[in-house]
């Protein structure tokens, strides 16, 4: 009989994604599950073991683990994932990570706050609007810069969404480039 991957001496009841897990466990990731804020995409595996068969729902707002899910981002072991193995914060996403000037944002760059508490895919990049006389009325005035489609999982707004970053994030924000 299949052994819990947390509790070797208590047989399995149930695999979740991929891996063994005993009734207590079964029972403690779907209570933990429940506990999930409606907003997180994916809901199911954003829960984490914490002890003594105590499943909790992981802290934070989810932004990190939609990226992940999104571009299948998994870490083979240690902390930072979710049940399914995508990583969940934004700090262990973007490590590594070259930075985008504005003007050379790719579709698929990730997006992160000042502050490094929030990331998002630039979803779509849209040609800079020209005025009517085929420029800008200053000569001295910066170029237009083209517009920045954001998707990703909003808190504020309640689940995943698309928005434009100089409108909604106030033109705040640094981009990075994953490898392709």
């Amino acid at each position: 009989m299949a052994k819990c991957v947390l509790h070797p001496g208590r047989n399995a009841l149930a695999t979740v994604y991929g891996k063994q897990y005993c009734p207590q466990c079964n029972a403690g990731i779907g209570a933990a599950r429940g506990r999930v804020d409606r907003h997180v995409q994916p809901r199911d595996c954003f829960v984490w073991y914490q002890s003594n068969d105590n499943w909790q729902q992981i802290t934070g707002t989810g932004c990190a683990h939609w990226v992940a899910h999104n571009q299948r981002l998994t870490k083979t072991a240690g902390a930072d994932t979710c049940l399914a193995g995508c990583i969940y914060r934004v700090s262990t996403l973007i490590s590594g990570l070259a930075t985008v000037l504005v003007g050379q944002v790719q579709v698929g760059d990730l997006y992160v706050a000042l502050a490094q508490d929030h990331v998002g895919l630039v979803s779509r990049i849209a040609p800079a609007t020209v005025g009517a006389d085929g420029g800008t009325a200053d000569a001295g005035a910066a170029a237009p810069q083209p517009q920045i489609f954001i998707q990703h999982d909003s808190s504020r707004q309640g689940g995943v969404f698309e928005n434009e970053f100089a409108t909604y994030f106030h033109g705040h924000g640094t981009f990075r480039r994953m490898t392709r």
